[in-house]
């Protein structure tokens, strides 16, 4: 978008009753030129103009969502992202919230939640039934919501 510039312009002059059509442009030596078209000509440089024009404001559109910087991009969405300080907060308050868990209930909860597993894939892995896992992650997510909500103490291990 260096040059927004058209090349041409075209333009309708009414004198005596009769309708003119004319169109410039700016030739090889950069004189600025203006011929009378017909109707038709005209019609259809201006059905040209006004493409141009909305390819134009499309390119537009896209650079500028090129050239967001983080923080208007953030301003964008619906959750702006979370400041350091807090999300580093929140993972040493989720790393005390994981002490409260059993070894069983921590293991099968990050399998869960972290590498992505479902609950059969992880009782493959634990030689296990499915069920074990499905309430071993319960509990564990029950664990952790009490924690956070201020009835669990921190730092205590309990039993599955």
């Amino acid at each position: 978008m260096a040059d927004n510039k058209p090349a041409y312009t075209v333009r309708v002059a009414e004198a005596g009753g009769t309708t003119r059509f004319f169109a410039a442009f700016e030739d090889g030596n950069g004189t600025r030129q203006e011929i009378e078209i017909d109707e038709a000509v005209y019609l259809t440089l201006d059905a040209c103009r006004l493409i141009e024009k909305g390819q134009e404001n499309e390119r537009g559109r896209h650079w500028e969502r090129l050239e967001l910087s983080e923080a208007q991009l953030a301003a964008r969405t619906f959750q702006p992202p979370t400041p350091m300080e807090e999300a580093v907060a929140q993972s040493v308050d989720m790393q005390s919230a994981l002490t409260t868990l059993t070894d069983t209930q921590r293991r099968r909860f990050l399998l869960y939640h972290e590498y992505g597993l479902n609950h059969d894939q992880i009782a493959t892995v634990e030689s296990c039934k499915r069920q074990a896992v499905t309430q071993s992650i319960a509990a564990a997510a029950e664990k952790i919501k009490l924690f956070f909500e201020g009835a669990l103490p921190k730092g205590g291990l309990s039993e599955e």
